[in-house]
């Protein structure tokens, strides 16, 4: 029966536990800078309908030569005196509408990616603060192990001391030993608490119990500088200037408004307006904004190849450091601690010869410092790790 009350209980931790994955889920669905850009993404798709859609004709309603005498009122003194309306419209020429819509198109792309490479560091972020938070829980276990050891020395060497087989500074000094144990357990929880604080902010979630796997391994990152959407954004940033390029070429002839006015007369016979406007291009603003949209492209050029170095050579440095973490981790928690642990056995034999157990306990703490130290690389391990996951592009 207690052998099921414990597996019971088991699964009931793991189902209320905090995946990795859940975090990520949540988190993606309910941040709202991740809204703010889907809502841009959404005005993105009114832009490109409206980028083809002409704009809005004029009405001009009026009535022209009121006389100001006796006679206002009269509308068949003269051939002038008429009411009349008319429709004027712009009408564009070259394909400078449908350029605009290639443009809306592209700034609707970036936008969607932008959206992806905001979901990559927020995933990034989650994964390094879950980390953190869950290898600190692990460094608080072995604190403790080491301060109940100590609680132990100082035990003995009290009962020592009122026996004349120690001095008072060997108490003190194990007494001091405990408190500062005391302090690191203190900055450690405030670190635990902050740190899920800060997950529980971008996660929109309560954290209470993290399942994670904290088996260190031998990691490769994918080189996907080009799939990137960082990386993507630029390119179609680079496309967006030569469209503007082109767009401002196009406006180099000015639309046609047309207008047409129809005139009514009391006593004369009706007649109709027809006539055509067309600005004129002869201040080279069009010409300058080319030169403008042909400098952006080559600057974004620049840009984007600044960026793709920036991106090899971080990937380089995450994967030295996870070589170099996985290394010192093999080190310590497997041929340092086997060195450790054998001296352990050396000392409790050599125990049942003669009264050494202070030189137990010491090195019992020496060996968990060796996996705290084991720890520590272990946390540089992950942090690397979650870094990497903005890296290397892949929101799943």
């Amino acid at each position: 029966m207690k052998k099921y009350l414990i597996v019971i209980s088991f699964l009931i931790l793991n189902l209320s536990a905090n995946s990795l994955e859940s975090l990520v889920t949540n988190a993606l669905d309910k941040n709202n800078e991740l809204k703010s850009i889907e809502k841009s993404i959404l005005i993105a798709n009114e832009n490109i309908t409206l980028a083809t859609k002409l704009s809005n004709p004029i009405l001009s309603l009026g009535i022209n030569d009121i006389h100001t005498n006796e006679n206002y009122d009269k509308r068949d003194l003269e051939a002038m005196q008429a009411q009349f309306i008319g429709i004027t419209q712009a009408i564009p020429i070259t394909n400078k509408l449908e350029i605009n819509k290639s443009i809306q198109i592209t700034n609707k792309n970036i936008l969607a990616l932008s959206l992806e490479d905001k979901k990559l560091l927020l995933k990034a972020k989650i994964y390094e603060l879950a980390y953190n938070i869950a290898i600190l829980e692990e460094k608080k276990r072995l604190i403790l192990e080491q301060k109940r050891n100590i609680g132990k020395l100082e035990k003995l060497q009290n009962y020592l001391y009122q026996t004349s087989k120690t001095d008072v500074k060997t108490l003190f000094d194990t007494k001091l030993i405990n408190k500062n144990f005391d302090i690191t357990l203190n900055n450690l929880q405030t670190n635990i608490t902050t740190l899920k604080l800060n997950l529980e902010e971008i996660a929109y979630t309560k954290i209470d119990n993290l399942n994670i796997n904290l088996d260190v391994f031998k990691a490769s990152l994918e080189n996907n500088i080009e799939k990137h959407p960082k990386v993507q954004a630029f390119n179609e940033q680079l496309k967006a200037f030569k469209q503007q390029e082109a767009y401002e070429k196009a406006l180099k002839t000015s639309d046609i408004n047309f207008n047409i006015t129809y005139f009514n007369r009391t006593e004369f016979q009706d007649y109709v307006n027809v006539s055509v406007a067309i600005p004129l291009s002869i201040y080279n603003r069009e010409n300058i904004n080319v030169k403008k949209a042909q400098y952006s492209y080559l600057k974004a050029k620049n840009d984007l190849e600044s960026l793709r170095r920036n991106f090899t050579t971080t990937q380089q440095i995450l994967q030295n450091e996870l070589n170099t973490s996985y290394e010192n981790y093999q080190l310590l928690s497997k041929e340092m601690l086997a060195l450790q642990n054998s001296i352990d056995k050396s000392l409790k034999i050599d125990n049942k010869f003669k009264n050494n157990s202070t030189q137990i306990i010491q090195n019992l703490n020496k060996t968990l410092k060796l996996q705290i130290d084991a720890l520590d690389e272990k946390s540089k391990f992950f942090t690397t790790l979650a870094k990497s996951k903005y890296y290397e592009g892949n929101i799943q």
